[in-house]
């Protein structure tokens, strides 16, 4: 099915390049990747005598949590603005590994969507860079929306001075997640802080009867694996080591926490189902709810995925960020919606921003899909759970323990993914090899010049 779905989206773009310009040859866009998407993706073309009301939108929110949130979205741009129609093309794919794919061919082809999801940090400053996104100085000024967000996230946001996309959420990445009946029967009374209560945690369990009990699910490009490594080298390295290492300014060769953070996940993977590689991450919180997993470190989206399966936060299930030694720190990305250059339907896109921006949408669609609120100004009571609530009031008196994490946003996106890459290979290793994983990243750091690349991040 990946392979005549592929054909579908190609044919469809160049059918729409070939009316688009009049004639002539069709343009060729080539994707190489093949994806799966649930059909022909659809594109609008301008209205005869003016713009329609109509919003052309790309998101990868199809997994458990994630579709309703969608939902939960689009409901809120009905209420406020009754007339708009919705032109969705949603991609399949964690962390919208596949979408950057079609989206990419539709901006190769010169027929960008009104808006699409998009990552803070290096993955929008690509985005800006290839001027495919309009600044929003005006709508913020308008909206006061940086009084209303962290300082951390209105960086994550701005290139060169200007902001460029409206943030919805932010996403933890670091959190490690339990099932509350499987650490009663591992006499498990507090979560673990540290790497070696974690190790002494998994062996409780495995004592129990849990032959895995660290749930992964690694099938969409190996960042699950690397939320994992990200919690390590962040205990070993502290949050400068951290941001040094995201921005090219340590020698990969030499540095002994990453050495020991590799070595520290090769163990973490002997308490894994080896056939991790073929789970997506929701899978992965599947195996927490069905039992045979009891913890997943994974993003705050992943509440979203377990309240689908039926579990309820503070009641199957509880979350605390990890490490919490020596420091708590959080690691954050935001997901975004901003209005293409050159989009069809502009001054829809700017109605659909304002409400992007507005407690209406963020609070149903944040309590669902799984993220904080964007806005400090929300009272972290309109969180169901426990766990968020706790997390809201956190960051909002904490901003400066706030960090970008390596979710596609301090090093560029090209290193990143094939970083992902890397620690997929090392972790399907049998037996992982450090040394080999250390030379690897060692050369994409090199060859995608993250010390350049990252120049721009500034942290704290």
């Amino acid at each position: 099915m990946k392979r005549l779905w592929l054909v579908v989206v190609a044919v469809a773009l160049a059918g729409m390049v070939l009316s688009a310009c009049g004639g002539g040859a069709p343009a060729t866009v080539v994707i190489t990747q093949e994806v799966q998407v649930p059909g022909p993706v659809q594109i609008v073309t301008p209205t005869p005598g003016g713009e329609d009301r109509k919003l052309e939108i790309f998101d990868w929110w199809v997994g458990p949590g994630e579709k309703e949130a969608a939902d939960a979205m689009f409901k809120a741009l009905k209420d406020k603005y009754p007339d708009i129609e919705v032109v969705q093309n949603p991609v399949p794919g964690g962390g919208g590994v596949n979408q950057r794919v079609v989206l990419q061919a539709r901006m190769t082809a010169g027929l960008p969507p009104d808006t699409w999801q998009t990552l803070g940090g290096a993955e929008l400053k690509a985005y800006v860079d290839a001027k495919e996104l309009q600044p929003l100085d005006d709508l913020y000024k308008e909206l006061g929306y940086d009084k209303v967000i962290p300082g951390p996230l209105l960086n994550a946001v701005t290139v060169d001075g200007h902001p460029y996309v409206i943030p919805l959420n932010m996403h933890v990445g670091n959190i490690l997640y339990w099932s509350t009946d499987a650490f009663t029967k591992a006499k498990i009374t507090d979560p673990p802080k540290t790497y070696a209560d974690f190790k002494a945690d998994l062996d409780a369990l495995k004592a129990a009867g849990y032959k895995y009990p660290l749930a992964l699910g690694n099938k969409d490009g190996g960042w699950a694996a690397v939320f994992i490594l990200d919690s390590l080298y962040l205990e070993l390295a502290g949050p400068e080591g951290y941001v040094k290492f995201f921005k090219g300014e340590t020698d990969v060769t030499t540095d002994a926490n990453f050495k020991t953070a590799l070595e520290e996940l090769a163990v973490l993977m002997t308490y894994v189902d080896p056939g991790n590689a073929a789970l997506t991450w929701d899978q992965s919180v599947g195996k927490v709810v069905n039992g045979e997993s009891a913890m997943v470190i994974m993003g705050t989206w992943a509440i979203g995925a377990f309240k689908s399966d039926g579990w309820t936060p503070g009641k199957e299930f509880s979350a605390t960020t990890f490490p919490q030694a020596p420091d708590r720190i959080i690691l954050f990305h935001p997901d975004t919606f901003g209005l293409a250059v050159g989009a069809t339907h502009p001054k829809t896109t700017m109605d659909w921003l304002r409400v992007v921006a507005s407690p209406e949408l963020q609070i149903p669609t944040d309590v669902t899909q799984g993220g904080l609120f964007a806005r400090t100004d929300i009272d972290p009571s309109n969180f169901p759970d426990p766990i968020r609530q706790e997390l809201q009031g956190y960051v909002a008196k904490n901003p400066g323990k706030m960090i970008l994490d390596q979710h596609g946003s301090i090093a560029p996106q090209a290193f990143t993914s094939a970083y992902w890459t890397a620690i997929a290979t090392f972790v399907a290793g049998n037996p992982p090899d450090v040394n080999a994983a250390i030379s690897a990243v060692a050369t994409l750091m090199t060859a995608n010049d993250v010390k350049t690349a990252a120049a721009w991040y500034k942290w704290p």
